[in-house]
């Protein structure tokens, strides 16, 4: 017995599989066909798996009540209250529409509770709460859209509950795929899915439902493998991150070039810059503005500085070449921090897309001088990493911010289609999408990253990885990983500021094996 098997490997170390409906149904199938598992033993583990969960979280609560539609859901629901039951808890059932056991194995489970008395029902929108835990066994993983009628009159009244939440496979309303909520939705406290951990449970918004995850092994043979939607990463992914070798020169280790900075936005700037060496690399030139160089070279000792010709303190067409021939010892470029905006400096950027012929990061003011046309980084002679917000990302696919939002995991994976590019959508559940395979969906981080400056640190991260020859969506994913780590270690709460993170990469990156 394991939990899910994946048919294909990681794609960086520190990571684990996530699945969607699709793959946790075919695991099923698999045991019963292949390998002549009873499907009802499946479901009978799963209760007993989610119920030994409820019991180890809340010993002392005493009562249950469990909310079961007349799917398989429910019919786990059923196997928890008779376990709950079992254990000498008060324990009631509640059907939405009064409907149970629908298909034939929920059916038995409603059988076996009902001989003992726990016989469901009907779910009304006054029914009296117990106190104690509330179970809820509506949906299930095959659920998509909004939920209607009865079940959303249920959600509802699950939210009134005071007490402790558990969702069985994924809250109600979440779609266990993609994160979606496309209208009311349960919020768990925790979140027992069976076999697999599910995409859903870790891409906002639905990772915000979830609540803590509990991933319970139910019995499906580890011959049985899936290939898996997505891969979740943990700090260990730092790992791919390769350390600085014994006999190795500053080159080896990473040279980067940072274009970077103007006028009244040095400070972007400083960031990333510093960060490349805080990030492991071993040497890093920042390129900005000749009019800005002077500010940005006092503040930065272990960093070079070339100053380029400009417009007003901005990138100009005039940057191009001289910028160009600092790329020439640089392992990988960083392009936009503290940019600025204007007509000159969106044609400099643009020709400079065009020309470096490096793995190139761009982020904040490059991604802007882009404008809702993604595509044009296709034609890049080598490997291109874009790292947008939210924001960023809907403008750059013509979209509303709040579209972005409710389908993170979608709008990922449709910008690196259009673009050619690796993705690191930044925010809570950080995706990183290819253009093609398994998106990576990275765990940790902070609240306190949410400050202003942190995403030039990330930038400078991502650009040290890729200088150190890792692939872009390893390099991205690392970095994520690396950066979310370091927000962790920061240590200064509400208070934490980009310097603060930039100064815990070398305690994140020492931490690589997680």
């Amino acid at each position: 017995m394991a939990l899910a098997q994946t048919t294909s490997p990681a794609p960086l170390p520190g990571c684990t599989p996530l699945f969607d409906a699709a793959g946790m149904r075919a695991a099923d199938a698999a045991a019963a066909a292949r390998h002549s598992m009873p499907s009802v033993l499946l479901m009978e583990r799963a209760g007993i798996a989610a119920a030994r969960a409820i019991l180890d979280a809340w010993p002392a609560a005493g009562a249950a009540t469990v909310l079961v539609g007349p799917g398989n859901n429910g019919g786990d629901g059923m196997v928890v209250a008779r376990h709950l039951f079992d254990a000498g808890w008060r324990v009631a059932v509640l059907a939405p529409g009064g409907r149970v056991a629908a298909t034939g194995d929920a059916g038995v489970m409603a059988a076996v509770a009902g001989s003992l008395g726990l016989i469901a029902a009907p779910f009304e929108p006054r029914s009296p709460h117990l106190d104690g835990v509330v179970v809820d066994a509506l949906l299930g993983t095959g659920a998509t859209g909004a939920p209607r009628g009865p079940v959303a009159d249920a959600i509802a009244w699950i939210a009134a509950h005071r007490g402790p939440v558990v969702a069985l496979d994924a809250p109600s309303g979440v779609e266990a795929g993609s994160g979606r909520v496309p209208g009311a939705a349960v919020r768990a406290d925790m979140t027992v899915t069976f076999h697999g951990d599910m995409v859903g449970l870790r891409v906002e918004p639905g990772r915000a439902r979830a609540g803590r995850v509990v991933v319970a092994d139910i019995g499906v043979p580890s011959a049985v493998r899936v290939e898996p939607a997505a891969w979740l990463a943990g700090a260990g992914a730092a790992a791919a991150v390769p350390a600085k070798a014994p006999a190795g020169d500053k080159y080896a280790s990473g040279a980067v070039l940072v274009i970077a900075g103007s006028r009244g936005l040095t400070g972007a700037a400083v960031l990333a810059a510093r960060a490349t060496l805080r990030a492991g690399a071993g040497l890093a030139v920042l390129a900005a503005p000749a009019a800005v160089q002077p500010a940005v070279a006092a503040q930065l000792l272990e960093v070079m500085t070339a100053p380029l010709p400009d417009d007003d303190g901005r990138l100009a067409p005039a940057s191009v070449g001289p910028a160009l021939a600092q790329a020439r010892r640089a392992g990988a470029v960083a392009l936009g921090p503290g940019l600025g905006r204007g007509e000159p400096t969106t044609a400099a950027v643009e020709a400079l897309i065009d020309a470096l012929g490096l793995p190139l990061v761009i982020d904040a003011d490059g991604l802007w001088h882009l404008g809702d046309r993604p595509e044009r980084l296709r034609e890049r002679p080598a490997a291109t990493v874009i790292t947008p917000h939210a924001g960023e990302a809907a403008r750059l696919l013509g979209a509303e911010r709040a579209d972005v939002e409710a389908g993170r995991l979608d709008a990922a994976r449709e910008l690196a289609a259009r673009s050619g590019a690796v993705v690191l959508l930044k925010g809570p559940g950080t995706i990183v999408a290819a253009p093609d395979g398994p998106p990576v969906v990275v765990e940790g981080g902070s609240p306190a990253l949410a400050t202003a400056g942190t995403g030039d640190v990330l930038t400078g991260v991502v650009a040290a990885a890729l200088a150190k020859g890792l692939e872009p969506l390893v390099a991205a994913a690392a970095a994520a990983a690396a950066h979310a780590r370091a927000g962790e270690l920061a240590g200064r709460g509400d208070g934490t500021v980009a310097s603060d993170v930039l100064e815990a990469l070398p305690a994140a990156l020492a931490g690589r094996a997680g």
